[in-house]
């Protein structure tokens, strides 16, 4: 997405449905989104109309995996572009009253001939070979039919609505179809329902997916045995067996929802919950257990000091993720090696608090030789993703992170139904734990977290971002532990990316100069090319909610770097 798209801001239907929610507290300060307070629910989500149907369902005395569930279905409709229902995710719930948090996969899967075809080959970026087996609607249903407590016809009566009315476009949509315009002369159905007349719209048009709202009606009659095993499934088979593709009816009946336990951390006396593998939780509870024994608080936020840990930190949890994590089913992750806190120490003695570490020193470090392991490949990580947080008054929490990989995922929208397909067929790689196999989960660092403080609920977030998730989830969690900022502040302070197979070090234009002068004292190459805007999309857009420990007040955070908004009621 070009600079001036970016910059764009969101609408004002954001403002129009921040205003319609009630018993709201809107805190305003020094922030472009407002912080909101509520006593009863608190959703925050990258559309403001996603977060409206969160709130819907916890009004009409859903739980809040009911709204959870609401609102991921939502989420495909109005950021079609980052979701959509042939997604994948990973939702972690957190039940107050047994204390129990759990985590629910429902990650893409290699089809069985693609993964055959791709031996030894990447995917292509676009199109039918780029395909993965969606796990979305299983995934969504599993959570509602375990933990919920209303039907799938509840739930999804919001996204029907806004899918058959429809909804008025952002300018951040209306430039991301503006960016992406050849992309939709390639595909008929694509063309039909994002653009105006042949042309990209402008923002207010009213967008509207009548296939995608007939889908699902079909799935709230039928459940998610429509999208697997029935009508839906049939669609997608024909569709892929017509135009060359893959994926086939018997890959979508074979698909299995996984639910586990989180990977565990702990940081200054808070419980982390993370995305368990082959997702990048535990890179998360890694680098958080590093940092742990540097004292990131002595000086105000941004600073030199605590940005150079932070970096240090997340370059070695990436280096692991990319020389162990994988498919648990298929290869051994040594989680509790990455996350024990006795590594963590040895990583953080490798740490020079008054140099950076170049990469390949970090290559040779004394960790990777003890579990005789390298760096295994690169692949391409999706910049497409979403994230929904939420809170209810019970302390009950929620955070899920989802995606259809690149921005607008295949290209593709399988005739009638509505349905864009996801490319997650080019987050995998070719070497050995990374390499697409039948029904094999792709390694990714999406890591939505939910966080205790002393045993009682506090904080449920993560952000989109691709490369950049863990680092902008340590920016904003240590803003909150380590700067005492409040949520909102935490999210919108100004944002950087050390990368993990080099030395470049990216920023936003609001990180003061004095912060960059002291980290070229600290020998980081700052290059001009390396400056991005302030609130700069390419750092994600977080969504975050919290349990104030003081009032008890529940608090919604919003980043505007996407279409994000808290709603409250």
């Amino acid at each position: 997405m070009n600079n001036s798209s970016i910059r764009r801001r969101a609408s004002v239907v954001t403002v129009i449905v921040l205003i319609m929610a009630t018993m709201v507290q809107p805190i305003m300060a020094s922030t472009r989104n407002p912080e909101v307070r509520a006593a009863n629910g608190m959703v925050a989500a990258a559309h403001p109309l996603a977060a409206e149907a969160g709130i819907e369902i916890l009004k009409a005395g859903g739980n809040i995996v009911d709204a959870a569930v609401a609102t991921a279905f939502a989420v495909g409709v109005v950021e079609p572009m980052a979701s959509n229902f042939s997604a994948e995710g990973v939702m972690l719930i957190y039940l107050a009253d047994t204390k129990e948090t759990v985590a629910i996969d429902y990650r893409c899967e290699a089809p069985r001939a693609t993964a055959l075809a791709l031996e030894g080959t990447e995917a292509p970026r676009r199109g039918w070979l780029s395909m993965a087996v969606p796990g979305l609607v299983a995934g969504l249903s599993t959570a509602l039919e375990n933990y919920g407590t209303m039907t799938l016809e509840q739930v999804l009566a919001p996204s029907i609505r806004l899918a058959s009315e429809g909804f008025p476009i952002s300018d951040t949509l209306a430039g991301l179809i503006e960016d992406s315009y050849e992309l939709f002369l390639n595909d008929m159905e694509l063309y039909d329902i994002y653009l105006d007349d042949g042309l990209p719209p402008l923002p207010g048009w009213v967008l509207k997916n009548p296939g995608l709202a007939e889908t699902m009606r079909i799935i709230a009659k039928e459940g998610a045995d429509a999208f697997y095993k029935g009508s839906i499934a049939d669609a997608i088979d024909a569709a892929s067996r017509e135009s060359g593709g893959y994926i086939t009816k018997e890959d979508l009946a074979s698909y299995e929802v996984l639910v586990s336990t989180p990977v565990t951390g702990s940081y200054r006396g808070y419980d982390v919950f993370a995305a368990p593998p082959p997702s990048g939780g535990y890179m998360l509870v890694n680098a958080l257990h590093i940092l742990e024994s540097f004292d990131l608080g002595k000086k105000p936020y941004p600073n030199a000091d605590s940005i150079h840990l932070i970096c240090e930190a997340h370059k070695r949890a990436y280096m692991d993720h990319r020389s162990y994590n994988g498919d648990p089913r298929f290869i051994n992750v040594p989680v509790k090696d990455l996350t024990s806190k006795f590594n963590a120490l040895q990583r953080a003695w490798e740490i020079n608090v008054g140099a950076m570490t170049p990469y390949e020193d970090i290559k040779k470090s004394e960790f990777g030789k003890k579990l005789g392991m390298e760096p295994a490949g690169v692949e391409y990580s999706s910049p497409s993703t979403t994230q929904i947080s939420l809170i209810d008054k019970d302390g009950n929490m929620v955070s899920l992170t989802q995606t259809i990989a690149a921005f607008w995922g295949s290209g593709m929208v399988i005739p009638g139904t509505g349905i864009l397909m996801n490319d997650s067929m080019i987050n995998y790689g070719t070497a050995s734990r990374s390499k697409p196999e039948p029904g094999k989960r792709c390694r990714l660092p999406i890591s939505p977290a939910i966080v205790l403080k002393k045993g009682k609920p506090f904080l449920a977030f993560g952000g989109p971002g691709s490369d950049r998730i863990v680092c902008t989830n340590l920016i904003v969690f240590s803003n909150l532990v380590d700067h005492g900022m409040g949520l909102q502040d935490a999210i919108e302070a100004p944002r950087f990316f050390a990368r993990d197979m080099s030395d470049r070090f990216q920023y936003e234009a609001n990180m003061p100069e004095e912060v960059i002068d002291g980290l070229r004292k600290l020998g980081y190459p700052i290059e001009d090319k390396d400056i991005r805007d302030e609130l700069d999309m390419f750092f994600g857009g977080v969504q975050a909610v919290m349990m104030d420990p003081a009032t008890g007040e529940l608090v919604g955070g919003a980043d505007p770097r996407r279409d994000g908004a808290a709603v409250g009621y």
